[in-house]
């Protein structure tokens, strides 16, 4: 397995550092518009990152506390303590913590913690999916359900609402399920389980997408951005369809103009 003493390490290292920052009180304090940060979410970039260096010692990183202005390179880090923080600081357990290497000129490896669902995913580029050690597929979950939608990003931060307004219309007009969940690797990788048929963003903060796009890959969803082509990393619009009819319900109802 490419990547396996990585890999061996954020099995070793993310949930204890997760559970050691939450023995400490919660300090939530802001850091711009509606935009909070936690000290839990120091804590536990800061550890993370003390861990890899102790083995990884030449290594870089991206994070979104720490070191949000540095270049995408190989054996490039990219952490998000807590994506989901505003979730994570109201008691809300809708949160993850979520990790990525990129190597290679490609996002090589991805592991995310979801601490209340007691779950762990994992990805290593073109060796599959992984939950709690277990290999699944985005349509392993085949049973007869409601076509379920997913969206994130919808704030103040960009102006460019129209997919959003799109999707929500779509929804209405055919009574589908529509949820908004505040937390990108959560979606993603809920996403990448196959819980929700589609699943649209306008993030492109590298440590929101990273470790929730290969997880999705590896799972076998499909990726497109806004002009229907495969999404790459830099793209404006990520929609990630589970299935055939889902990517036809994107390309004849989302992007036909």
């Amino acid at each position: 397995m490419k990547y396996k003493k990585e890999l061996d390490l954020l099995k070793e290292i993310v949930k204890p550092i997760y559970e050691d920052a939450t023995l400490y009180a919660k300090d939530v304090a802001f850091k711009g518009v509606q935009d909070i940060v936690t000290s839990t979410d120091l804590y536990i970039e800061k550890h993370l990152i003390k861990k890899i260096l102790e083995t990884f010692p030449n290594d870089l990183f991206h994070s979104e506390e720490y070191h949000s202005k540095t270049t995408l390179d190989n054996r490039m880090w990219i952490i998000d303590p807590i994506d989901g923080t505003s979730n994570y600081a109201a008691d809300l357990g809708l949160y993850v913590v979520q990790i990525a290497l990129y190597d290679q000129n490609d996002i090589a490896l991805s592991f995310v913690y979801m601490p209340k669902f007691n779950k762990t995913y994992y990805a290593i580029k073109g060796e599959g999916a992984y939950i709690n050690a277990k290999p699944y597929k985005t349509t392993d979950k085949n049973q007869p359900s409601n076509f379920m939608i997913s969206m994130c990003g919808l704030s103040h931060k960009k102006e460019d609402k129209a997919y959003f307004k799109k999707i929500i219309d779509l929804s209405i007009t055919h009574k589908y399920k529509l949820r908004i969940l505040g937390t990108m690797g959560l979606e993603l990788t809920l996403s990448s389980e196959g819980i929700f048929d589609l699943f649209y963003s306008n993030v492109t903060n590298l440590w929101d997408l990273c470790p929730g796009i290969l997880l999705a890959r590896e799972a076998g969803a499909i990726l497109l951005n806004e002009k229907g082509e495969p999404y790459q990393l830099g793209d404006e619009n990520l929609f990630v369809c589970k299935d055939e009819q889902a990517l036809q319900l994107i390309k004849t109802e989302i992007l036909e103009e």
